[in-house]
């Protein structure tokens, strides 16, 4: 009569915790997908309160083992995105010498990287205003604002892509808010 009242608790269950039902231990279980979620938002606001701060970047340390050569080649994968983006990074990172040559690996990962974001913000933002287009007199203001701020926007991406160039070639390795991060948890740093 006893065991009827007090049901056993599953095999492999921790008897330190009470079973109260379904709703604990649905908030005690998250998905894959809202732990990804909650560390975008912590890594998100981390890098929003490092922009504030007006920090382009954290963490600069001076590598000893960076030779001239390498140092100009950190730079060449910043500085050469802005005219010619993709092809510098992607030619260290498919060369031999790469994988002898840590510094240069890490800088041509860290602008392809860096590209990438520019790029999907840029095929984003178009998508955007081509869909808000379809709205007659609102759609076209929008348009017309867009088209005003994306010299800016651009702007914006050739002075940090020449900012972070100078620092690779002054032979820091930095972390770009956010970004470095992810690298890292991937498995690309």
């Amino acid at each position: 009569m006893n065991e009827q009242n007090n049901p056993m608790p599953e095999a492999g269950a921790d008897k330190s915790k009470p079973v109260d039902g379904p709703a604990t231990r649905a908030s005690a279980e998250r998905t894959p997908i809202e732990r990804a979620a909650d560390i975008a938002k912590t890594q998100a606001s981390v890098a929003a309160d490092a922009l504030r701060r007006g920090e382009f970047m954290r963490e600069p340390s001076v590598d000893p083992a960076a030779s001239s050569d390498d140092r100009l080649i950190a730079l060449l994968c910043y500085g050469t995105q802005i005219l010619i983006p993709l092809v510098m990074p992607m030619i260290v990172l498919l060369s031999e010498s790469s994988k002898k040559r840590p510094f240069q690996r890490y800088h041509a990962i860290q602008s392809l990287a860096l590209m990438a974001v520019f790029i999907a913000i840029g095929i984003l933002v178009s998508l955007g205003i081509v869909i808000i287009n379809i709205v007659p007199i609102i759609g076209w203001l929008i348009g017309l604002l867009a088209a005003c701020l994306s010299p800016i926007g651009y702007l914006m991406g050739v002075i940090a892509l020449l900012y972070y160039g100078a620092q690779s070639y002054q032979g820091k390795r930095f972390a770009i808010p956010g970004l470095t991060s992810f690298l890292r948890d991937q498995g690309w740093l």
